[in-house]
This record gives C-alpha cells, structure tokens and sequence, in this order.
C-alpha cells in the first residue's frame, strides 16, 4: 500500500491581497500557498502554525477551515485541506525553503500563476465573499 501523507495550507489574507510563494529551484512563474505536512501527534491547526512559521517567520492562527486538495504521485499521495488566515502583524522572512514572496490579489485573475494543485480548488471560490468575510 502507498503512502498518503496529511497536510495544511493557508491562505493569509491582508488588503485585498494573499500571500504565494515560490520554491527554491523551481523554474517558470508558478507560486504555491505557504504549508506543509503534518507531523505525527500534531494537529492541522498545529502543523499549520508550525508551517507558516518555518516558512514565513508569520504567527498565523487558523481563521476558518475552507477547501480541501490532492496531489498524487505515482509512489504517495498528499491530501490537505486549506484554511483563511488574518495576517498577523510582522514581516514575511522566508526560509531557504523559498526563493521569493508576492501578495497576488484576492481574484481568480492570480490564479494562472498559481500551481495546478490549488488553482485547480480556488477556481471555484467566491472571492467576494471571501473578502468580505475577512473584512
């Protein structure tokens, strides 16, 4: 039986706009939301608190559980589920896991730049109601 591997990510949210980020040694303009996999004992607000933290240097708090994703490999499968997150006060530092950082805008215009794992589920988001929840 193949391995399936839990995971968090967060869409951190301020002004309008959501931060993406991009792996170190990846080519072409394709950005990924900040996360990562759980640890065993840990839980999803855990691990994402833990996630953001090694990857932005941001305390986030999980805000509201909003989708789920998958990614399949032929030898494991990652399967997550994705929170909205306030940004908490501070700047972004990022860890030698990523190359660099951008705030796209809250809209499905971002997601052409977006890696097919969560653009594919954010095509389906409300936007508008997003922001206005998280205003």
């Amino acid at each position: 039986m193949k391995p399936i591997f839990p995971a968090v990510k967060a869409v951190i949210i301020h002004n309008g706009q959501f931060l993406v980020l991009k792996k170190a040694g990846v080519e072409g303009d394709v950005w990924e939301l900040p996360g990562g996999r759980m640890n065993f004992g840990e839980t999803k607000g855990e691990a994402l608190f833990r996630e953001v933290q090694e990857e932005t240097g941001l305390q986030v708090q999980p805000f509201i559980l909003y989708d789920t994703w998958e990614f399949f490999q032929p030898e494991y499968q990652i399967t997550g589920v994705i929170y909205l997150c306030e940004k908490p006060d501070g700047d972004v530092r990022l860890s030698s896991e990523h190359q660099a950082y951008e705030w796209f805008p809250l809209d499905a215009s971002s997601l052409e730049r977006m890696d097919v794992v969560f653009a594919s589920r954010m095509v389906r988001w409300d936007f508008e109601a997003i922001q206005g929840f998280m205003s």
